[in-house]
């Protein structure tokens, strides 16, 4: 486990953000997109956001970005405010050596100060590795969309995970 403790993104971050991402398109293992992003889709989304409630942080090896996690609106409703979608996407390469586990952790450690107090995780029933990352961090299936999505002809399952943050003692 050679990777750093997770850094808050910048905006030089995105070519490495969108490059893991679209390594994850054709597994169909942890996006429904079915397309590579373009870089002005990942341009919008880094600007369109609030990073102090909603931060984006990578995780690097050698100084390279080897794994990406951001938190973003559950919904874009003022009442869904405490609620935000976390997200995970770690370069193939550095698959199983604890890099999303560390992302997962950092996220979760800010979630405070991000006035954030429900965490939800979408996850395919079939991406093992993200319900058993999400379970061991105390997520628990809230829900179950059957087949919901169609990826070029199978149909997938999707997973709610979500945990309760509980309030911060002072």
């Amino acid at each position: 486990m050679t990777h750093s403790a997770p850094r808050l993104a910048t905006r030089a971050d995105l070519p490495a953000v969108l490059a893991i991402y679209n390594a994850s398109v054709p597994t169909h293992m942890s996006t429904a997109d079915l397309t590579p992003q373009l870089m002005p889709a990942r341009e919008a989304w880094w600007e369109q956001r609030d990073h102090a409630t909603r931060p984006v942080l990578v995780s690097e090896d050698a100084g390279r970005v080897i794994a990406w996690g951001a938190f973003t609106n559950f919904k874009d409703r003022p009442a869904y405010a405490p609620t935000a979608e976390v997200s995970i996407y770690v370069d193939p390469k550095a698959v199983g050596r604890g890099v999303g586990r560390a992302l997962l952790d950092a996220l979760l450690a800010r979630t405070t100060a991000c006035r954030i107090d429900r965490v939800v995780a979408l996850c395919f029933g079939h991406n093992e590795a993200s319900l058993r990352l999400f379970g061991s961090r105390g997520f628990e299936e809230w829900g179950r969309m059957p087949d919901a999505c169609n990826m070029q002809g199978v149909r997938r399952t999707v997973v709610m995970l979500g945990k309760i943050i509980p309030p911060a003692h002072s």
